[in-house]
């Protein structure tokens, strides 16, 4: 072995491979031809939108914008509010010093708040709320894909592109 020492490591002393290369066939070579093909430049066509277009198109535009970050945060909230309910209030709730200190909070102030009755509708609601955040994440989602369709077809009513896809189905 060429590159390796007798005791199989690197060999560093031959940094280099100074034996004759072969020629490589004219179809492998690496060199660029003497001549070079002239390529052709395609044109593309300009196409000049009017003021008007123009404008509705711009207004589209900051609309999917609002969409998107509209989506954006409501993902966010309704992540969060989904983790919060699955683990946090899971853990507040099953923890047995959170209703003594709730309680507490009761004969401090004087209120008659029944907090077991609050945590049991939590604890009932749990996925019907869940459910609720995911719809409503759908909803928030397919609002910004009918403002894209808006921006796609160029038109600003928003229930023509509802009635256009209705018509798909």
């Amino acid at each position: 072995m060429e590159g390796l020492n007798k005791d199989g490591g690197i060999n560093f002393e031959r940094k280099r491979n100074f034996s004759v290369k072969e020629k490589e066939p004219e179809m492998f070579s690496r060199k660029a031809p003497d001549e070079e093909p002239e390529e052709e430049i395609i044109e593309e066509p300009v196409v000049l939108l009017d003021p008007i277009s123009a404008a509705r198109q711009a207004r589209l535009e900051a609309k999917l914008k609002t969409a998107k970050t509209i989506n954006y945060s409501g993902f966010a909230v309704n992540g969060t509010s989904v983790i919060t309910l699955l683990f946090g209030m899971n853990a507040i709730i099953s923890d047995p010093n959170t209703l003594s200190l709730l309680n507490s909070i009761n004969d401090m102030f004087g209120l008659d708040i029944d907090f077991e009755l609050i945590l049991s509708n939590i604890e009932a609601f749990k996925m019907q709320l869940i459910g609720l955040f995911v719809s409503v994440q759908t909803m928030l989602m397919g609002y910004k894909d009918t403002c894209q369709k808006m921006k796609d077809r160029d038109t600003e009513s928003f229930m023509e592109v509802i009635n256009q896809e209705m018509d798909k189905m």
